[in-house]
């Protein structure tokens, strides 16, 4: 039996339950009640059933699932054995949807499946949805190019290409990538998406990390040809001014200006020298000769004491 908590929310719709489960199944050893959003059961409700569930029937068993476990009491939690349900690998969400588009007797590129097993976030009902919808536009094939314009996202070699102009300082020709991924219709936030995926996948060959299974060769080798020819301090400087550009792209009246301004803020930022090779500098520099100028400092600032005190 299976009750939806978010439409059945009174004490009265907990009362059915209690009354029903005196008796038991005719055609089965247990009588199961599945309650979807049971944190969206009243108070009344919850202390209603807590007798309950606290000594059930022999007969009875009783499923909750909900999506804000931090909203169902505690004297309700403390009567149940939890199950905190994890993310599906997208490599396993690539393999099912292959079994899947393969018993529709449909075709679909690997590298159609990896886009949607990655745009699905662990879910395999988000993960259906849009494979579903990909066959429908497809009729009875699915490419990549088709799940990249239905998804809205940039192709992989753009995306890679764009990355490697912001860090040659070239703004001209990123501008010019820019406007020609608007007129082809892609959204500057998965434009910003993809350059910090390529960055983050960088980020991981260099800290010697087991690389992502559905990347390609290619994506694997430019991951590699960037670890190495970057550093540190320059990954983790383009990941945080990434992470405030979707933040500026998300509420800018215009996303493309605000997807413009942070590419071009890159380009200015990808050149600048490490803060531990300025400091060395700064160190170098100590040691030929500028300790003299700032004992100096303090004298050519001493006029400035002989002014009124109402000086603005």
């Amino acid at each position: 039996v299976e009750m939806d908590a978010a439409s059945h929310t009174g004490v009265d719709d907990v009362r059915e339950i209690i009354d029903a489960v005196r008796y038991a199944s005719v055609s089965a050893r247990f009588k199961i009640y599945i309650i979807d959003e049971v944190h969206m059961l009243s108070k009344q409700a919850f202390n209603a059933l807590l007798k309950t569930l606290e000594e059930p029937p022999p007969h009875v068993k009783f499923l909750f699932a909900t999506t804000e476990v931090n909203k169902v009491p505690v004297t309700v939690l403390s009567r149940c054995m939890r199950f905190d349900l994890r993310r599906i690998p997208a490599e396993q969400l690539a393999e099912h949807f292959a079994s899947v588009a393969a018993a529709e007797e449909v075709h679909v590129e690997a590298e159609a499946l990896a886009m949607i097993a990655r745009a699905a976030e662990g879910s395999a009902r988000d993960g259906l949805s849009m494979l579903d919808q990909a066959i429908a536009h497809g009729a009875g094939q699915v490419t990549a190019t088709e799940v990249r314009a239905m998804l809205g996202l940039a192709d992989r070699g753009r995306i890679r290409r764009l990355l490697q102009t912001i860090l040659a300082g070239d703004g001209d020709a990123a501008l010019a990538q820019l406007d020609e991924a608007h007129e082809l219709g892609i959204d500057p936030t998965q434009l910003l998406r993809g350059l910090m995926e390529s960055l983050h996948a960088a980020s991981r060959v260099k800290a010697g990390a087991r690389p992502d299974a559905l990347h390609s060769a290619e994506e694997r080798e430019e991951a590699e040809t960037m670890a190495a020819a970057l550093g540190w301090g320059t990954i983790h400087r383009l990941w945080q001014m990434l992470l405030k550009a979707l933040g500026d792209v998300d509420v800018a009246p215009e996303p493309r200006e605000a997807a413009d301004m942070a590419i071009l803020r890159l380009i200015h930022a990808a050149d600048l020298p490490d803060p531990a090779a300025i400091l060395s500098r700064l160190a170098e520099q100590g040691g030929e000769g500028t300790a003299p100028r700032a004992a100096a400092a303090p004298a050519a600032a001493a006029p400035s004491a002989a002014l009124p005190r109402d000086f603005p």
